[in-house]
């Protein structure tokens, strides 16, 4: 017998995709023997088996798989997370060509979508012309999140706790490139949200901080301005009563 063994393939895949392994045979199947296994070793209980023309699945598997008898590939339809392993095919092609190949599947869930909020300053950035904008997501297998200028990587940051959300603050000077993008991957998807800095520092940061301050520092000097008015009013009041006192007495 004559036997080959194809090197393992890895397939990354979304959760509820369909998933197709290829054990890559260049020819077209005549009066195949395929058996289909989890694990490596290729000798466990068949998942599938097609023989005689015939196909049979392992009832753990109906409806999640399919066989295409004259490739050998076989495609989990709608894949889950409780399917992801490793895989062995054996195909013996009339009685003597014994081909096996394995594979390994990671399924991950698609990627969340970024959301880009209001970040917490100092007074002393806020009035450097900086404003921040925090971008956060919600973790999970092999996610990573990124602050882009332009086509740049400016920051990024991932955590293997995917029981917490991923946080990104980005610092922005009022003279840099206008737009950001915060970028959210894994390995088989991606989700973006864009950010027009001076819209958004306009609406949020420093603009606004310029005219509050502007505008008590104003309300402040009206105050003080106001009750140094009213002293020298009760001041001038007392020594014009002082002094009509005075006038009488020495009449």
């Amino acid at each position: 017998d004559s036997k080959i063994i194809v090197k393992q393939q890895f397939s990354l895949c979304i959760f509820g995709n369909n998933v197709t392994l290829d054990p890559k045979v260049s020819m077209q199947l005549q009066n195949p023997k395929v058996r289909w296994m989890q694990g490596e070793r290729c000798d466990g209980e068949p998942i599938l088996r097609f023989e005689n023309n015939m196909t049979s699945i392992n009832e753990s598997f109906e409806g999640h798989l399919q066989l295409n008898p004259y490739s050998g590939e076989l495609t989990f339809i709608g894949i889950t997370k409780n399917l992801a392993g490793s895989y062995c095919v054996r195909i013996l092609i009339d009685g003597f060509l014994d081909i096996i190949a394995t594979f390994f599947i990671t399924v991950y869930d698609p990627v969340s979508v970024p959301h880009i909020t209001e970040a917490q300053t100092d007074i002393t950035a806020k009035t450097s012309g900086i404003c921040s904008a925090r971008c956060w997501v919600e973790n999970s297998l092999n996610v990573t999140l990124s602050w882009y200028r332009g086509s740049e990587i400016i920051m990024q940051t991932s955590d293997t706790d995917v029981s917490i959300n991923l946080t990104l603050t980005l610092e922005i000077q009022m003279h840099n490139e206008p737009i950001y993008t915060c970028r959210a991957e894994n390995p088989v998807s991606n989700k973006t949200a864009a950010l027009n800095s001076t819209l958004w520092c306009s609406a949020h940061d420093t603009g606004t901080l310029s005219l509050s301050l502007s505008l008590s520092l104003s309300l402040c000097v009206l105050i003080v301005g106001a009750l140094l008015a009213v002293v020298l009013v009760i001041v001038a009041v007392a020594l014009c009563y002082r002094q009509r006192k005075r006038n009488s007495g020495s009449m």
